[in-house]
């Protein structure tokens, strides 16, 4: 699920990944947000990936637990 075109284009680039902690195995999770959108950048060994809960160009809420807890309001 992405909600904008730019998002989708970045997470196709490979810079953002989307998915589930669990499937990340090149690198390591820098945060503990809750999340299933991540910033991936490149470090000495694999990957660091830096969660986040909302698109850094759009603005809207992206992790599932977010989302869902706006749109009730």
């Amino acid at each position: 699920m992405f909600c904008c075109d730019e998002l989708r284009g970045w997470v196709e680039q490979g810079a953002l990944y989307y998915g589930t902690k669990q499937r990340i195995d090149d690198g390591r999770i820098a945060n503990e947000i809750d999340t299933e959108y991540f910033i991936r950048s490149a470090s000495g060994r694999g990957y660091s990936y830096i969660g986040i809960n909302y698109c850094p160009f759009c603005g809207r809420a992206l992790s599932h637990g977010l989302w869902m807890a706006e749109k009730k309001k």
